[in-house]
């Protein structure tokens, strides 16, 4: 950008390059002030989707800001500057105990020092510039101004928030769309992996419950054939006493008449021979 003053809304969506790799780093999320310094400290990047936290960088690490794209070197300590913290949507409160309106948008200078703040009213169109030096204090939800900085705030009727910039609304449209494949693809790779793995578990669980009713089956024919040799065996019991008393019955018979038929050879008369 040729201009020497910059804005917070005009670089939202930039890109932005690692000067070291050229790779993308992903879009402009956010701008960081410590309104102590009254200065632009650090830089979010609204990077991969599987990115637990927006990385942060310096301001200082910031090598060049184009038409197309901020130039930074990603490598190097990230911003740790406690009193740094985002300016959009801050109350603007009175120190009469007024709340006048919100900031939506600032402008600031290449070194980062901040030039004007813009607040909206509720019930006005356009915006108000506030000169940094109007600030009494700040926190993290609101900021305090004296009632005469106020009254005296420049009323910008013509301002709006910039939504025309074709130029990063494109190249932001271009990394988002890049960082959306790079996410459909890991996303495909884990619904892959799921698949395979889902696969394999129920396979397994098929095998389960392949060998739980073959070893259900056997017990079941195991009870039968017991069950039928047992009833078998009843059927069989007096058969077999049966045939036990037949055969003893028919032994006594038999002893009987052996007994009677015994051939006594002493009644038998022994002649003698004729000479």
């Amino acid at each position: 950008m040729t201009n020497t003053v910059l804005r917070h809304s005009l670089l939202l969506g930039y890109l932005m390059l690692d000067y070291d790799t050229t790779d993308e780093l992903g879009l402009v999320d956010n701008l960081l002030v410590d309104l102590s310094q009254g200065r632009v400290v650090g830089i979010v990047c609204q990077g991969s989707a599987w990115q637990r936290q927006r990385p942060t960088y310096s301001w200082g690490q910031i090598t060049n800001i184009g038409a197309d794209s901020i130039v930074l070197h990603a490598q190097g300590a990230e911003i740790s500057n406690a009193a740094a913290q985002p300016m959009v949507n801050l109350e603007v409160w009175t120190d009469t105990g007024n709340c006048v309106g919100h900031i939506v948008d600032y402008r600031f200078e290449r070194q980062g020092n901040v030039v004007q703040y813009l607040f909206a009213r509720p019930d006005q169109p356009g915006f108000y510039g506030l000169a940094p030096d109007a600030i009494i204090s700040a926190g993290r939800k609101r900021m305090m101004v004296s009632a005469q900085a106020i009254e005296q705030a420049e009323y910008l009727a013509d301002e709006v928030i910039p939504v025309d910039q074709q130029d990063w609304q494109t190249t932001a449209q271009t990394t988002a769309q890049s960082l959306a494949d790079q996410v459909q693809q890991r996303a495909q790779g884990w619904s892959d992996y799921a698949q395979e793995r889902w696969r394999s578990e129920e396979l397994h669980e098929q095998l389960q419950s392949t060998t739980q009713h073959l070893q259900a089956r056997t017990q079941g024919l195991r009870s039968q054939i017991n069950q039928q040799v047992s009833n078998a065996k009843k059927r069989l019991r007096p058969l077999n006493k049966a045939l036990e008393n037949t055969l003893e019955n028919t032994l006594d018979k038999f002893d009987n008449q052996t007994d009677s038929s015994a051939i006594d050879l002493d009644s038998f008369e022994v002649w003698e021979d004729n000479d």
